[in-house]
């Protein structure tokens, strides 16, 4: 690497923020789809196919999931491989609220409420436990950066 101390340690320190962001991003095309909603279930529009998840099947949707804030993510169990599934998909714009969920998710959630008898509000995620996971997660990371950037070097005399 040619260049100043200084700057090969701030390419260190964006290298670690580009690989920390990258985990996200890598995941995102194959869990994002395109939902519509029915009275009796969701339709999931993928690439080559559509499946249709009947409410029974669903567990819970939930606005903060480690893929990102701004995603609705859907568990649901697959009637086909009887496994269970996460998808998620973006809300519209026009309806996104911070931290709440937008009027399309409230409509599934109480669709689920109603025709899924095994669902218990237990079992879905926490917000909390989900922010508190992502910044344990990231502080390592951001503490590694700051470290190549020269800002934790006072810490470390």
């Amino acid at each position: 690497m040619n260049g100043s101390p200084e700057s090969q340690s701030f390419a260190k320190g964006m290298i670690v923020i580009a690989i920390w962001i990258s985990y996200f991003l890598v995941q995102m095309p194959f869990r994002l789809k395109s939902i519509e909603t029915s009275d009796k279930g969701i339709l999931i529009k993928d690439f080559k196919k559509q499946t249709i998840v009947e409410y029974r099947d669903i567990h819970w949707i939930t606005k903060f999931d480690i893929t990102g804030p701004w995603f609705m993510t859907i568990m649901y169990r697959d009637k086909v491989s009887g496994l269970d599934k996460k998808i998620s998909f973006i809300p519209s714009q026009s309806d996104q609220r911070f931290f709440s969920n937008d009027s399309m998710s409230d409509f599934i959630k109480d669709k689920i409420k109603t025709h899924n008898l095994d669902y218990s509000k237990e079992t879905q995620p926490s917000l909390i436990r989900n922010l508190l996971l992502l910044s344990l997660l990231g502080l390592p990371v951001l503490l590694l950066t700051l470290y190549f950037m020269g800002d934790l070097t006072m810490f470390f005399k």
